[in-house]
C-alpha cells in the first residue's frame, strides 16, 4: 500500500492522475556513505503494513481521492471518452488496440481504431484506464520501496492499480489520451545447479522505475520451472527466489530487451544462506514492519538496509555471497537492536534467530502537523546530517503524528517533511532535542497555457520542490504522474505544494520543464510550449562573425529524424526552407558552423537570421 496524491484539475470535468510512491530521499555528507534507519532506497510505505496505516490509507483510496465535478446535466446518461493511444517514444498513434476503463463492477472495454483513435461510452464514475495487448503495454512509474523485498508471489501477473491513469468521468469528454510503450517477452526456466527444474519460483525484472500496469514483469514458475515476463523495451537484470533457495547464482547478467523481441533465459538458483527468525521489542512482543539492516563498515554508524521486517516481526534474509555478514533489525519508531555475525556459506541455514530491540529513548523527537494545525498520521520524515559524524535517517509517523528517532550521533540534522495535499517543510535541528515541532507549508495550484495544444492531455511528472532560499532545496515529492486536462489552451493543477516547483510536462513525444514558484493558497501562471508544431516558413539571413553575408552556405532544419529540410543560402547570403515551430536550424560554411531555433510563436512565416561560429 502506498500513499497517494490527491489531484483536483479546477474547471474542467474530467480528472485524471498517475499516483506514485513517495519520492523524498536523505542527503549524506560528502564522501561518507549513509547509515540510514530503516533505509535510504526512494522512498516509498512498504507493502506490508500496520493495522492502523492500513485502515488510513483505505479510506483515502490506493490512489487518492479524486472529487466528481459538481456540474452534472443529467446523472443519469452514461458518458463519452474520447481520445487517442500513442506511444511514448514517438508520439505516434497505436492502432488496433484493445482499451480497458475499469472500476469495481467490471470493465468497459473498446477497441482503438486504424488511426489509434477510441470512444467509449460509460456510466458516470471513477475508473482506472489501461491498454491491454500483446505488442503494447501501458505502463506506470513503479512504487520507490524505501526498504528492499524480496520478489513476492502475492504480485505476480497481478493489475496494480497504482500505476494506472484514474478518470473520473463526470461529463463527455474529448482528447483523453493514453500513452503506451512498445514491449517484448523473456520467456526461460528456473533450475537447480543439478539442472532440476524449480516449480514456485517467484522471478522479477528490474529494469528503471517504469513498470508494466498488469504486473506482467513478476511471474510464479510452473510445474516445469518455465515463466514468461512481458516488458517495456529496455534492459533488464532478472532475480528470483524460493523457499528453499537463497537466490540466483549469477546475479550479474542483463537482458536488452528489444521492441517485438522474444528472449530465454535460464535461472539456476542456488541454496546460499538463508537468516530468519522474528524481531521483538523490549519486553519480548513482536515489533512492527522495518528493516534488516547490514553492516558494510565497521562501526555502529556504518549499516544500511538490506531486508524487511514484516509487520508481524518475522524476518527473512538471503544472500549467495560466502562471508561473514553482521546484522541488526531496526523496526520504524523504534531503537535497533543488537548486531549479530553470521558465517554465511552456500547451504548454510540460520533459523528461530531473535533479534531484540533495546529499550532507549529517542535522540530526536516531535510532531508533524498540516497547514492547519492537524496531525499528519503515516507520513515519513527524513533526516540528513549537516555536521560531520552524523548519518542519514528516515522515519514515520504514527497515527498522531508524532515521530522519534534514536542512535543519532550529536549534530545538527536538516530535517524534511512532505504530505499530499499538504505540502513541505524542513528545519534544522541540533540533536539531541525534544518536542521539535513540523507544520507542513500548504499548496498553491498553477494555472496555465498551452502554446500548440487546443485541447488535449499532456503529463505532469518528476515534481521536485527546489526552492533552495528557503531551505527547501531537493525535496523529491511524491512522485505523482498527473494527466492534465487542457480545454482551449488553458489547464488547471492543484494540490502542487507552495515552493519553487520543478517538474516536466510531456505532450507524446515532446518534453518540456516547469520551474515556477507555487505560493501558498495562491496561483502560480506558467506557459507550455506543448502541442502539434505548426509548419512554418523560415527565412533569414547567415552571417559571419564581421556581419558579411555568407553565399552558398549549407543551411539544415533539423525536426526529427524524418523530417528535415536542406538548403543553400543564394549570393546575398539569404535562405528560405519550409520546416516546423520548435525545429533547430543548423549552417555550416567555409570551416564554421552556426546554429539557431525556430520559434513557437503562431505565425506562418518567421525571420531567423544565423551567424557562424555562435551556437
Amino acid at each position: 500500500m502506498t500513499r497517494r496524491a490527491r489531484l483536483v484539475l479546477s474547471g474542467v470535468l474530467l480528472i485524471a492522475v498517475i499516483a506514485l510512491g513517495l519520492g523524498t530521499g536523505s542527503v549524506a555528507i560528502p564522501g561518507r556513505p549513509d547509515s540510514s534507519h530503516p533505509g535510504l532506497a526512494a522512498p516509498s510505505s512498504a507493502r506490508t503494513i500496520d493495522p492502523a496505516f492500513g485502515a488510513a490509507m483505505a479510506r483515502g483510496g490506493r490512489s487518492g481521492r479524486l472529487p466528481f465535478s459538481g456540474v452534472v446535466d443529467d446523472p443519469d446518461r452514461d458518458v463519452t471518452i474520447s481520445g487517442t493511444i500513442v506511444d511514448a517514444r514517438t508520439g505516434a498513434p497505436v492502432p488496433s488496440v484493445e482499451v480497458v476503463f475499469r472500476n469495481e463492477t467490471g470493465e468497459e472495454t473498446v477497441m482503438a481504431g486504424a488511426d489509434g483513435r477510441y470512444k467509449i461510452a460509460i456510466a458516470r464514475g471513477r475508473y482506472h484506464a489501461f491498454v491491454r495487448d500483446e505488442s503494447v503495454l501501458s505502463v506506470g512509474r513503479a512504487d520507490n520501496s524505501r526498504l528492499p523485498s524480496l520478489p513476492s508471489a502475492e504480485v505476480a501477473g497481478v493489475p496494480d492499480e497504482g500505476l494506472m491513469p484514474i478518470v473520473v468521468a463526470a461529463r463527455d469528454a474529448e482528447a483523453v489520451d493514453l500513452s503506451v510503450m512498445r514491449g517484448g517477452t523473456i520467456i526461460g526456466q528456473v533450475v537447480d545447479l543439478r539442472g532440476a527444474p524449480i516449480a514456485g519460483a517467484v522471478v522479477r525484472a528490474r529494469g528503471g522505475q517504469l513498470r508494466p500496469t498488469l504486473g506482467t514483469d513478476v511471474a510464479e514458475t510452473d510445474a516445469a520451472g518455465r515463466f514468461e515476463l512481458y516488458l517495456p523495451a529496455g534492459g533488464y537484470a532478472l532475480e528470483a527466489t524460493h523457499e528453499r533457495y537463497a537466490g540466483v547464482a549469477d546475479a550479474s547478467t542483463r537482458i536488452n530487451l528489444g521492441a517485438g523481441a522474444r528472449q530465454s533465459s535460464t535461472l539456476t538458483l542456488t541454496a546460499g544462506c538463508v537468516i530468519a527468525g522474528r524481531v521483538t521489542d523490549a519486553r519480548g512482543n513482536p515489533s512492527g514492519d522495518g528493516a534488516i539492516e547490514k553492516r558494510w563498515g565497521t562501526t555502529d554508524l556504518e549499516f544500511g538496509p538490506t531486508g524487511r521486517v514484516e509487520s508481524d516481526g518475522t524476518f527473512r534474509w538471503v544472500t549467495t555471497e560466502e562471508t561473514d555478514v553482521t546484522l541488526r533489525a531496526w523496526p520504524w519508531k523504534s531503537p535497533p537492536s543488537e548486531s549479530r555475525t553470521f558465517s554465511c556459506r552456500d547451504g548454510a541455514r540460520f533459523t528461530n534467530v531473535v533479534f531484540q530491540l533495546q529499550n532507549r529513548t529517542p535522540d530526536i523527537e516531535g510532531t508533524l502537523v498540516d497547514e492547519n494545525g492537524a496531525p499528519v498520521p503515516f507520513a515519513f520524515v527524513d533526516f540528513a546530517p549537516q555536521s560531520p559524524g552524523g548519518i542519514g535517517q528516515q522515519e514515520r509517523t504514527d497515527a498522531e503524528g508524532r515521530w522519534q528517532v534514536f542512535s543519532m550521533p550529536a549534530g545538527q540534522y536538516r530535517i524534511s517533511a512532505s504530505a499530499a495535499g499538504h505540502g513541505v517543510t524542513v528545519a534544522t535541528v541540533s540533536a539531541p532535542a525534544r518536542d521539535v515541532a513540523l507544520q507542513l507549508g500548504g499548496v498553491g495550484r498553477i494555472e496555465g497555457t498551452t502554446t500548440l495544444l487546443a485541447n488535449g492531455t499532456f503529463e505532469l511528472t518528476d515534481v521536485t520542490c527546489a526552492d533552495a532560499q528557503r531551505g527547501r532545496g531537493g525535496i523529491r515529492l511524491a512522485q505523482q504522474h498527473r494527466l492534465v486536462q487542457v480545454t482551449a489552451g488553458h489547464f488547471t493543477i492543484d494540490d502542487l505544494p507552495a515552493c519553487n516547483v520543478w517538474a516536466r510536462a510531456t505532450w507524446r513525444d515532446q518534453n518540456v520543464r516547469l520551474d515556477v514558484e507555487v505560493p501558498a493558497n495562491g496561483t502560480a501562471t506558467v506557459e507550455l510550449e506543448l502541442g502539434p508544431p505548426r509548419a512554418k516558413t523560415v527565412r533569414g539571413t547567415v552571417r559571419d562573425e564581421d556581419g558579411r553575408p555568407i553565399p552558398d552556405a549549407l543551411v539544415t532544419a533539423a525536426y526529427k529524424a524524418d523530417r528535415n529540410a536542406l538548403t543553400r543560402t543564394d549570393g546575398t547570403g539569404r535562405y528560405s526552407l519550409q520546416t516546423f515551430s520548435g525545429a533547430t536550424i543548423n549552417v555550416e560554411a567555409q570551416g564554421s558552423s552556426g546554429m539557431a531555433s525556430v520559434g513557437q510563436a503562431n505565425v506562418d512565416d518567421e525571420q531567423v537570421d544565423v551567424t557562424l561560429g555562435s551556437n
